[in-house]
């Protein structure tokens, strides 16, 4: 006979699963840039020789197959490891962000059995409007002697969602002076950790649901016995 979860553990496992997937996204998209990087053109020796291609203008540039290999090989590289990255930034937010909406739920004295998250067709996350662009503070947990880890995660997202926007703002400007090519570059640098700032948010977001259940457990335990 299939035993029912508690309402509280499919959660926790709801928030565990987006954990699993952050992770193995942030192991794939880590790997990728290492391949990638360890990937350079500049240290092959291109061969001189080339092939003729049916079907091509005599008159074009010879075709040479070692340096449309190699350069192929760089763009797939290039192209798969912003994909990866890409992934790892959305499946981390979707935990970071998620595991916020179950806290909060909590908190409110709501049973939630999962996270609920949307996803668009193409298979990306939506973060619930609710929390954007950060979610809030939770002083409810303050008793919690990991809040205070708790909140400086949330923080450093908040500062790399602001350098984010500041360099979205400086970007669509026609001309920037000295100064604020400088100040671009600064945000993209801050920005470009969003992905593990919010990876890290859910880890101790995780750890904070756990205590945030004690009392529903609690209770439940109560009314059982």
């Amino acid at each position: 006979m299939k035993t029912t979860l508690a309402w509280f553990d499919s959660l926790t496992d709801s928030v565990f699963a987006l954990g699993a997937a952050a992770r193995e996204a942030q192991r794939a998209a880590r790997a990728a840039e290492l391949e990638r990087d360890a990937y350079s053109p500049d240290r092959i020796r291109l061969l001189d020789a080339a092939v003729h291609v049916d079907g091509r203008d005599p008159g074009s540039v010879p075709f040479r197959p070692h340096d449309a290999a190699v350069f192929a090989i760089g763009d797939t590289l290039s192209k798969t490891a912003r994909a990866l990255r890409e992934l790892y930034l959305n499946t981390a937010l979707a935990y970071g962000y998620g595991t916020a909406w179950a806290i909060l739920r909590v908190l409110d004295g709501q049973q939630p059995a999962a996270v609920h998250l949307r996803r668009t067709v193409d298979g990306h996350y939506m973060l619930p409007a609710e929390l954007c662009p950060v979610p809030p503070a939770m002083p409810a947990l303050e008793r919690w002697n990991g809040y205070a880890t708790f909140e400086r995660a949330r923080l450093h997202l908040v500062e790399c969602d602001a350098a984010g926007m500041h360099a979205d703002f400086l970007g669509d400007q026609s001309e920037l002076s000295d100064h604020e090519a400088a100040e671009l570059h600064t945000a993209l640098d801050v920005a470009a950790g969003e992905a593990d700032a919010a990876y890290a948010y859910g880890v101790r977001a995780e750890s904070a649901l756990h205590f945030a259940l004690l009392e529903p457990k609690a209770q439940h335990a109560s009314t059982r016995a």
